[in-house]
C-alpha cells in the first residue's frame, strides 16, 4: 500500500470535485490518501508520500498561483516520486485540436516556470456554474461557448468532465506507481 498525496487548487469547485474522485479511486485501489487544498498545503504537515497527484484549473491561460507556489516549495520532494498533473479547463472539452494544443502548451509553460515536470499529464474538462461567477466572467464564458457551438443549459450549470477518462488516467498513474515501487524493491 502506497501513501499518495493529492493536492488541488480550485476556483469554482470543479477541480475539488475531480480531486475527490481521484482520491476515492486511489483509496478504492487500497492506497492511503492525503487530500489537501493547495491554499492550506503550506500550513499542513504533509509527512511522507510515495506519489503525488496535483490538480489545478486553468483561467486566462494560467493555473492558480497556489499550485505554482506549492510546486516551487515542494519540487525536491515531488522529483523523488511518481507524479501526475490534472489540468482542468473548458478547452479540454473541445474537439478543436488547436484548443487542446493550447491547453497542453499552458501546462508546459507552467512546468517551465517552476522547473519541474509531472510524470503524467491529463487534460480534464471542467464545468460552468453561473451562480459562482460574476456577470462579466459569466458573459465571457457564455460567449466563448456559443462561438464553439455550445448553448448553456437554462439551469446555468453544465459539467463537461469525462469521468471515465479521469478514472482511466488515475488507474494508469497507479500502475506507474506500482512499477516504480517494483523497480525500487
Amino acid at each position: 500500500m502506497a501513501h499518495i498525496l493529492v493536492v488541488y487548487a480550485t476556483t469554482e469547485g470543479q477541480t475539488r470535485k475531480i480531486a475527490d474522485r481521484a482520491a476515492s479511486r486511489i483509496r478504492a485501489a487500497g492506497h492511503a490518501v492525503t487530500l489537501v487544498d493547495a491554499r492550506a498545503a503550506a500550513a499542513t504537515e504533509l509527512g511522507t508520500f510515495d506519489a503525488a497527484l496535483l490538480a489545478a484549473s486553468l483561467h486566462v491561460k494560467r493555473h492558480q498561483p497556489e499550485i505554482v507556489e506549492f510546486i516551487r516549495k515542494q519540487r525536491a520532494r515531488l522529483e523523488r516520486v511518481p507524479t501526475a498533473f490534472v489540468s482542468v479547463s473548458l478547452s479540454a472539452s473541445s474537439s478543436d485540436r488547436q484548443d487542446l494544443d493550447n491547453a497542453r502548451a499552458v501546462v508546459e509553460e507552467m512546468f517551465d516556470e517552476v522547473d519541474w515536470e509531472a510524470s503524467l499529464v491529463h487534460l480534464a474538462a471542467g464545468a460552468v456554474h453561473d451562480r459562482q461567477m460574476n456577470f462579466l466572467k459569466r458573459w465571457m464564458i457564455h460567449r466563448i461557448l456559443r462561438e464553439k457551438g455550445v448553448e448553456m443549459d437554462p439551469s446555468g450549470d453544465m459539467e463537461f468532465t469525462d469521468w471515465q477518462a479521469l478514472d482511466v488516467f488515475v488507474d494508469t498513474f497507479l500502475e506507474r506507481c506500482r512499477q516504480a515501487a517494483g523497480a525500487v524493491a
